[in-house]
């Protein structure tokens, strides 16, 4: 009877033990379900006149920033500036007019200038080539696709243009169901697009508000993804595999959207934030501010919700 006893006890204790543990794992992950990633403030870079666009330099660990300049003929150029803030080099790429959207890819770099897309030398910063074509008005971003391909957006005539490795330069789309595009990323057989917007609301009091796109890189359909218009769209990054980062130039703000075009608000920095950068594997993000003439470096830190 004892015995009996004995081995009632020890399988309650044992079940008791698992109980214990199931309860511990259980509470851990309510603890990590309340973490979440904020940006924080880490650098804040002056005397970048009118900075619009930012790059990462994976091979020299470097951003390359987009100077307009005072919109003098030539006075625009292409910043070096280290991921601790340091400014390096202003004038890397120059001779420019009003550089906008920057892309690289191991050896060169590319950047929308006015109605021609710049081809430089990453290494050196000598421009190599000049591209245009008849029709460009306002080239804005830059993508460069897996196989080399570069496209840039033109929100001018509401186009996509199209650099081919073969050296061709040329209109992939145009559409005014593009709503004058602004941001370009590829991601797989989408191009996502950041729509400055198409003129919106009743007659006398209408806006200019745009939309989170995507082109099919085959068909070339267009489809909305944001469930309503988002403002003056600017930028746009991968957050992570759910997840998108947008900005909107005219409020300032830094949102998150999903493929359902579910929006989280992220951040609010001045008006006329730019064409944005976000490094994933350091979790940093860049912000051009043209007006301000800065550029502004975020980590993202965990904190508890």
């Amino acid at each position: 009877m004892k015995n009996i006893f004995k081995i009632a006890l020890l399988s309650l204790c044992i079940i008791a033990c698992k109980s214990e543990k199931k309860e511990t794992k259980k509470e851990t992950n309510t603890i990590e379900k309340n973490i979440k990633l904020e940006p924080k403030l880490s650098h804040e870079i002056n005397g970048l006149t009118h900075c619009e666009s930012v790059a990462y330099n994976k091979k020299e660990n470097l951003l390359l920033a987009s100077l307009i300049g005072n919109s003098e003929e030539g006075d625009g150029s292409i910043a070096k500036v280290s991921l601790d803030g340091k400014v390096i080099d202003t004038t890397f790429v120059k001779g420019l007019n009003d550089p906008k959207g920057i892309a690289i890819t191991n050896d060169k770099l590319y950047v929308s200038d006015v109605t021609v897309l710049v081809e430089a030398d990453l290494k050196t910063g000598e421009v190599l080539n000049r591209h245009t074509t008849e029709g460009t008005v306002f080239l804005n971003d830059v993508n460069v696709a897996s196989d080399g391909t570069v496209y840039v957006s033109d929100t001018g005539n509401s186009s996509i243009y199209v650099l081919k490795p073969d050296g061709t330069f040329s209109q992939w789309l145009q559409s005014e169901d593009l709503e004058h595009p602004n941001g370009l990323l590829q991601v797989n057989n989408d191009m996502y697009v950041a729509a400055w917007g198409n003129m919106v609301g009743p007659e006398g009091k209408q806006k200019q508000s745009g939309n989170f796109l995507k082109v099919n890189m085959e068909s070339k359909a267009i489809a909305k993804v944001s469930q309503d218009t988002l403002g003056n769209l600017d930028g746009v990054q991968v957050y992570d595999k759910q997840n998108l980062l947008i900005s909107a130039w005219r409020t300032g703000k830094i949102m998150k959207i999903n493929t359902k075009g579910e929006v989280e608000d992220v951040l609010t920095v001045g008006r006329s934030v730019g064409d944005i950068l976000y490094i994933p594997e350091k979790k940093l993000l860049a912000l051009p501010m043209n007006i301000q003439s800065q550029l502004l470096i975020y980590e993202f830190k965990e904190v508890e919700k």
